[in-house]
């Protein structure tokens, strides 16, 4: 899609501002700093119309449009909620967040053909409430808990939304378990962390008999999507220097990863998923944290170097990409703007020349520190500049994905007390995703997603005790090659098929 034909879905109005912009961006920009020029506020204090969607939305709409039923594009969170819960406040809360936020407001429809992001005065946010107090104690949680895996599994109307729904089941009079569900859309980590902190503070304000203490947003998510197209359109330095950048850095390494599976993989992926929990512990995370700090490196790029090891006993491939996710503010003013951000950074692992382990961290922290100088490319790009075919059988250039998160959701809030779940919507994008939260009470701990056309439970399962054994004997003995850590035969005693 040229950019003329992006650019024809917004009013002559819209184009002044967007051309505005750009010869603004253009003047400011002091090549070849790599410090992108400030967003401007452009759509108004609401980002009221129609405005073009940022590169990877449009990736992901298409993604939809492919496969309208599939809910893997679905975000959710949920969590169990005890105390004195004011349910019309809470609602009201919910509203409030919801009107302060053009992401939240946003639907996307098609003009002249092509789709836009249609910011909205009001889009009331779903509410679904359900009530199982009567029921006898033993069955309120498996009822409530399937009620609400079942709204996980809902597809959204991207064209008329609201693509922000929520779920809040009553298990007793002061028992409560909720889900907030939002397409992606029109969120990610960061926005999902501003929803939920802004609600249990209006909430809290509104318990108090306070008005929200919140001042209104200084940009909306329309500004941002105008600035991206702005910097990364045609053939400007910024799009040379890290199509460059991304050039060298996976130069050798493969974009597809086959790992051993039970079944030959579909030619359309289906993203139906399965998953396990993985629960590091507190003693096996700790000694993990200790190798990385006096390697200067991250719990992160520790446990990038794991998984690595882990692909490579699986595939015997030497050179792997992991992707992981980055939070794709490149502005300070844009930390506090609710939308789409998230962008996929592909981690390109060398495991040639049998390193030790110690060597292998090393190894990850250059890499990572590396692809997080350049992490702002959108994937979008990042796929056409590399010429990936689409194929959708995969996940394009990342099949396999690390997330490792800090803990986000408050224990104590409002007068609630709160104790997240997993949420599971048995859908998984990638082959393998490890998506673990380092607790610092109970380590590493979150689900291991699989893909469940190409894998059944217990090969899975066998995949999760070998990251377990590499993990011990890694930590134990850093200075080993990696040759000598743990194979499938020692952990288990039989290989995968």
């Amino acid at each position: 899609m040229t950019l003329s034909d992006r650019l024809s879905a917004l009013s002559p109005e819209q184009r002044a501002l967007f051309e505005k912009l750009r010869q603004k961006q253009a003047a400011e920009a002091a090549p070849p700093s790599t410090e992108p020029p400030p967003v401007q506020a452009v759509s108004g204090p609401l980002g009221l119309g129609d405005w073009p969607l940022s590169l990877d939305q449009e990736r992901i709409w298409q993604l939809h449009e492919d496969d309208p039923d599939l809910v893997s594009w679905n975000v959710d969170a949920g969590s169990y909620a005890s105390g004195d819960l004011d349910l019309p406040l809470f609602r009201a809360a919910l509203d409030e967040v919801v009107r302060r936020h053009a992401a939240w407001r946003t639907t996307f429809p098609r003009v002249d053909g092509q789709p836009v992001q249609r910011v909205v005065p009001w889009l009331a946010p779903a509410v679904w409430l359900f009530d199982v107090s009567a029921l006898p104690p033993e069955r309120r949680d498996p009822v409530g808990r399937r009620a609400v895996y079942e709204h996980t599994r809902k597809p959204f109307d991207l064209v008329h939304g609201p693509l922000v729904r929520m779920s809040l089941v009553r298990l007793a009079p002061r028992e409560y378990l909720y889900l907030i569900t939002i397409h992606h859309l029109v969120t990610d980590w960061i926005a999902y962390q501003i929803f939920l902190s802004e609600l249990l503070t209006i909430y809290a304000a509104y318990r108090a008999g306070r008005p929200s203490p919140l001042p209104p947003p200084a940009l909306q998510f329309p500004d941002y999507a105008l600035w991206e197209r702005a910097r990364w359109q045609g053939e400007g330095e910024a799009l040379a220097r890290e199509a460059r950048f991304w050039q060298h850095e996976l130069e050798g390494f493969p974009t597809t990863l086959d790992l051993p599976a039970d079944r030959p993989r579909p030619p359309v992926q289906s993203q139906r998923g399965g998953v396990y929990h993985v629960s590091a512990g507190a003693a096996r995370t700790e000694r993990l944290r200790a190798l990385a700090r006096a390697e200067g490196a991250t719990t992160f790029m520790a446990t990038l170097a794991v998984v690595a090891t882990l692909l490579w006993r699986l595939t015997g491939l030497e050179k792997i990409v992991i992707g992981s996710n980055g939070a794709n503010r490149p502005r300070p003013e844009l930390l506090p703007v609710a939308g789409l951000f998230l962008n996929q950074i592909p981690f390109a692992v060398d495991l040639s020349g049998d390193p030790t382990f110690r060597q292998l961290v090393g190894r990850c922290r250059k890499t990572a520190l590396a692809a997080y100088s350049h992490q702002f490319l959108p994937f979008s790009r990042l796929i056409e500049i590399l010429g990936v075919a689409k194929d959708r059988s995969r996940y394009p250039v990342v099949q396999a994905v690390l997330l490792v998160l800090e803990v986000q959701t408050p224990e104590e809030f409002a007068g609630l007390d709160f104790r997240p779940i997993l949420v599971f919507d048995d859908n998984s994008r990638w082959d393998l995703m490890f998506g673990l939260y380092d607790h610092p009470r109970e380590g590493l701990t979150g689900p291991l997603e699989y893909n469940a056309d190409l894998f059944d439970e217990p090969t899975a399962g066998r995949y999760l005790a070998l990251f377990y054994a590499l993990m011990d004997r890694a930590v134990a003995d850093p200075d080993a090659p990696i040759s000598t850590l743990p194979t499938f035969a020692a952990c288990r005693g039989d290989e995968p098929r």
